[in-house]
């Protein structure tokens, strides 16, 4: 009989979490005495996700004030956020000769705090804008300057309990750190328990890296979090001709028994019928390389 393993939660990034209420504080007046994001995580529920995810910016543009009424707002509808993404904005630079670390540490420490407040247990390090290196800046001088800022970030981190997961992002979106090999070798070099690794199915297949670099990534406790969406970052449903070869991904995450969360991170016009759709299509095949539930 095959040794059956328990499939990981299944979530989604919010699009609200991207595009509603960056700094439109009307929005926030608008949307008095109730909660700017519970709506919707409740809709993601009733999907048939497991949890949402949300960029740390959704929390970071709110005032002191209404932050703190919206983490009592999820408090008492009983919902907690434990994943975030795009940690850093590109108004901070982290590589390069105008590199402001400390600037970019002020903000991540309120952030952490304000992620901690509603739940958040991953926060994860893209920022590709922040990270970027200029042109004629050398690579290794730039890793050592996120490594820095990972290592000082690494503090506030553990206050909270909070893992903060660096994600490859393809050359197009940046050019450091692109590859899931890449930030192994980062994470393995700090040694810090809550500095992990993100493995992206966008971004490994623009950049021809193979699923075998998740197995070793798991087997060595860095795996922290995934992401998947279609080569074109729509919502996945088996249409794409020479897509992303989710069955592969999803084998190699659970065969190397891989404990974490995985959440779609996907671009669409029509986000409920579209996140519907891919659901149907990507469950299936998580259950099968799982063995029956």
């Amino acid at each position: 009989m095959r040794n059956l393993k328990r499939p990981p939660a299944l979530g989604r990034c919010l699009p609200s979490g991207s595009f509603a209420y960056q700094g439109d504080q009307a929005a926030v007046q608008e949307n008095d005495g109730k909660s700017l994001f519970a709506e919707e995580i409740k809709e993601t529920l009733r999907a048939g996700y497991d949890f949402a995810e949300l960029t740390v910016g959704a929390l970071m543009q709110l005032s002191e004030a209404d932050f703190s009424r919206e983490a009592e707002r999820l408090d008492e509808a009983e919902i907690r956020i434990p994943a975030f993404n795009s940690f850093i904005p590109p108004s901070f630079r982290l590589t390069g000769p105008s590199a402001d670390q400390d600037a970019a540490l002020a903000y991540a420490e309120r952030a952490l705090k304000r992620v901690h407040a509603v739940g958040g247990e991953i926060i994860v390090f893209g920022g590709g804008g922040a990270r970027r290196r200029p042109d004629d800046f050398p690579q290794e001088e730039a890793l050592e300057q996120i490594k820095d800022f990972l290592m000082e970030c690494s503090l506030p981190a553990s206050k909270y309990g909070i893992t903060i997961a660096i994600e490859p992002l393809n050359r197009q979106e940046c050019n450091v750190l692109n590859k899931v090999s890449e930030a192994v070798a980062i994470a393995e070099d700090l040694h810090l328990p809550n500095i992990r690794v993100l493995a992206d199915a966008y971004h490994m297949h623009l950049e021809n890296e193979s699923y075998e670099m998740i197995s070793p990534a798991v087997k060595k406790g860095l795996l922290a979090h995934v992401h998947y969406a279609e080569w074109d970052r729509s919502y996945p449903d088996g249409s794409a001709a020479d897509g992303v070869r989710f069955a592969e991904l999803f084998e190699q995450l659970v065969e190397s028994g891989y404990k974490g969360k995985i959440s779609a991170e996907c671009n669409s016009r029509q986000h409920h019928a579209d996140r519907t759709r891919s659901l149907n299509y990507i469950k299936p095949i998580l259950s099968q390389v799982s063995g029956p539930a």
